[in-house]
């Protein structure tokens, strides 16, 4: 996504869009370092021309920030979509979403936030080798994080990112093969109108009883 796009489903709710305009992953989930049995990644800020640092990032949906700290590395930021948003797999429900590494943290405890709005920038804060967003989402309202028994943490009910967010006006330049997916919309075509059963039959009805009367007039 872009600044201040937004994207908002014909019933009213919106799509939970990918936060940067460019997807440039330098960290898979699961990875050996520092995402080890978690859905979390790394993210490099990116634009036409190459590497980008202190790179700001979007809401993907308006939201609140409903805890800071480090739980998850230097300053930590959560938010929880402020209504249910659209996945990827078609449903409807609240997200989570975990951001970490920002130097200058954008978002306070319980400011909110539009979709579109400016919610951070890559950094180097707490356990980071370099400029990056570190990322993690999760199904539903906030319930926390868990160590997933290597020391790592990451949100409870984490979902992949890519099972999570759309990739409407994000170009993908290293997405680890994963299958992103760009939200269609669109009007659904109604379904055809039902004939009337009396409509269905009625010229067969006609062109027998034409024959039967032409029968009967000879």
């Amino acid at each position: 996504m872009v600044a201040h796009e937004t994207l908002v489903a014909q019933d009213g709710y919106e799509v939970m869009l990918f936060p940067l305009p460019y997807l440039n992953m330098s960290q898979d989930e699961g990875g050996n370092y520092s995402h080890l049995y978690t859905y979390s990644i790394d993210l490099l800020g990116w634009n036409a021309n190459g590497r980008v640092y202190q790179c700001p990032y979007y809401a993907p949906c308006s939201c609140k920030c409903v805890s800071v700290g480090s739980a998850a590395g230097g300053n930590s930021r959560v938010f929880q979509s402020l209504d249910k948003v659209h996945y990827p797999d078609g449903t409807l429900d609240y997200v989570t979403f975990n951001t970490v590494h920002d130097n200058n943290p954008v978002a306070s405890l319980n400011q909110v936030f539009n979709q579109g709005d400016l919610i951070g920038h890559t950094g180097t804060a707490g356990n980071a080798t370099g400029d990056h967003l570190h990322l993690n989402t999760a199904r539903g309202t906030y319930q926390g994080f868990y160590d997933v028994g290597t020391g790592h943490y990451q949100l409870i009910n984490a979902t992949h990112v890519y099972d999570t967010c759309y990739v409407n006006n994000t170009t993908i330049i290293q997405g680890y093969g994963h299958n992103w997916r760009v939200y269609q919309g669109g009007v659904v075509p109604p379904s055809p109108t039902p004939i009337p059963i009396w409509k269905k039959h009625k010229f067969k009805w006609v062109l027998y009883s034409r024959n039967f009367r032409e029968r009967n007039i000879v």
